[in-house]
Parts: C-alpha cells; sequence; structure tokens
C-alpha cells in the first residue's frame, strides 16, 4: 500500500515537472506588443526587414543590423556587395595583388621568410624535425630562429642552403586542437 502511495506522489510530481517545464518554454517565445523597432537579417533571406522589438527579432533569430526600422528597401545585405574582383568589403576581404585573392588582412598576408640551412629536433605531440625561419624585411630586425611547426606549402628544403622565402601566411579560424593555427604556403624563393 505504502509503494502504491509512492508511486503515485513520483507520478503526480513528475507529471507537474513536465507541465512546468512545458509552460516555461512557451513563456519564452512570447513575447511583448511594445514597438521599439529594429533592423534585422534572417539568415537565408534576400533582404533585411524591420522587427517590431528586440524579442521578435531573437525569435526570428535574426541579426541586428541597425537599432531603428530599415529605411531602405534595397539595404544591403551584409556580403551582397562586391568590388571589381568580386571581393566583399562588407565582409572585411579586400583585394591583394600579391596573393591574387580577396583576403581579410588580419588573416592572411604576404611575409618574408629566412629558413636555416638545417632542420632542428622539436617538440609537439611528437618531437621530429622542424624547418627553423624567422621573419625579416622592412622594420623588421633579426630575431631568433624559431621552429616551424609543420611544412611550407610548395616548398622542398635543400639541407646546408638557407632559403629567404616569400610565402603567404594563413591563420585558421578553428584549427585542430593537435594542429598548428597557422598555415605557410610559398609565393616565390627571393636571392
Amino acid at each position: 500500500m505504502k509503494n502504491r502511495q509512492t508511486r503515485k506522489t513520483f507520478s503526480s510530481s513528475l507529471l507537474a515537472i513536465v507541465v512546468l517545464l512545458a509552460s516555461t518554454a512557451s513563456i519564452a517565445q512570447t513575447c511583448t506588443r511594445e514597438y521599439k523597432p529594429l533592423c534585422g537579417h534572417v539568415a537565408g533571406e534576400p533582404a533585411p526587414k524591420t522587427f517590431p522589438n528586440r524579442c521578435m527579432l531573437d525569435a526570428a533569430q535574426a541579426r541586428l543590423l541597425a537599432p531603428s526600422e530599415c529605411t531602405h528597401p534595397n539595404l544591403p545585405m551584409p556580403g551582397g556587395d562586391a568590388d571589381a574582383h568580386g571581393c566583399k568589403p562588407s565582409t572585411g576581404h579586400v583585394w591583394n595583388e600579391e596573393l591574387a585573392s580577396c583576403a581579410r588582412p588580419w588573416m592572411s598576408r604576404a611575409i618574408t621568410l629566412e629558413v636555416a640551412p638545417k632542420r632542428r629536433p622539436c617538440t609537439g605531440l611528437i618531437e621530429t624535425q622542424c624547418l627553423l625561419v624567422r621573419e625579416v624585411g622592412p622594420g623588421h630586425k633579426k630575431t631568433k630562429w624559431e621552429p616551424l611547426h609543420g611544412e611550407i606549402a610548395g616548398f622542398k628544403p635543400v639541407p646546408g642552403v638557407r632559403h629567404t622565402l616569400r610565402v603567404r601566411q594563413d591563420k585558421l579560424e578553428n584549427p585542430p586542437a593537435d594542429a598548428p593555427d597557422t598555415t605557410y604556403t610559398l609565393l616565390r624563393t627571393l636571392p
């Protein structure tokens, strides 16, 4: 008898929790009718639109573009602009003549690297032989050699020869945990 009453109480409590969670979820979706217009853009839609308030903007999972009504019916979408090379300045991409591509300057750039004549042992996840490099050029005083974890794509070092290279340096936004956060690609070998 006592066991049956415990089950009944447990079932009632469980039902109350489910009802409470369901009502909490519906309350989170309820927005007031206040009018404080915001201009926002929903991913996948062709143009931005005016939302009556922040709650409605958030409920539509829209990105805030302006803290007022969308004033121009043809307001450009972020990334909807393009220059003569097809780069999208609103996303931070500009044409880089040396890289011959659209690039975000804080993520991709051309640099000059000096490569030491010999590899040295270095450790990461495993012990390996790394190239030793240092950045050189105007505004850079010669610094000490640093191990390069990884390789320079397109470059085949000749043992015993010091190389000066112009390379593309790309920072990775989300590198794997066991990989370098920067990649290097050979542009040209300098004399």
